[in-house]
């Protein structure tokens, strides 16, 4: 599990590809099980617990079938767990770097009233967030690193709209 988690680290620091996970179904599910609990963690606060649920589901559904679309699409079916457990275990850590921001607004603040610190320290780990995912889905299509960013781009940009949709009380 170490070893796991230290990948995935590797993966966010841009000292890994998604090739250096195992293809293995096992750790497939136990990087979803993990990118489920650590959505529900961020999101607690804002949705409260029951909303926070659905939204994990959510969220883990569309991480999943977003890899499974882009990579039944360029034919590089072979490559889904792997990649699929990249995204799912840096997403994770992301998740967890960005929990104490999660924790340190209030969860009735309105959005022009956040300390510009805080926002900022919040968007730097979006840019992080956005270019580990197009770190791993370039390797992953064995493609460009611009092609990576936009797939990645487009992925925050849907679900974002989708997670505003479904959960219009408080968008995260």
């Amino acid at each position: 599990m170490l070893l796991l988690v230290k990948t995935w680290l590797d993966l966010c620091l841009f000292r890994a590809v998604p090739q250096a996970l195992p293809a293995s179904g096992f750790f497939l599910r136990l990087s979803l099980g993990c990118y489920a609990l650590v959505s529900w963690l961020v999101a607690s606060p804002s949705f409260g617990v029951t909303d926070a649920v659905l939204l994990a589901i959510v969220d883990t559904g569309m991480l999943a079938g977003f890899v499974v679309m882009l990579l039944y699409l360029q034919s590089k079916t072979e490559r889904i767990n792997q990649a699929l457990s990249a995204l799912a275990g840096s997403g994770s850590l992301m998740g967890l770097f960005a929990l104490p921001l999660v924790l340190l607004v209030d969860p009735g603040q309105p959005p022009d009233q956040v300390p510009a610190l805080l926002a900022g320290v919040w968007l730097l780990l979006l840019i992080w967030n956005l270019f580990v995912m197009a770190h791993i889905i370039r390797h992953a299509l064995s493609s460009s690193f611009a092609i990576g960013l936009g797939a990645a781009v487009l992925y925050a940009l849907v679900s974002m709209q989708i997670v505003t949709t479904l959960f219009p009380q408080q968008a995260v």
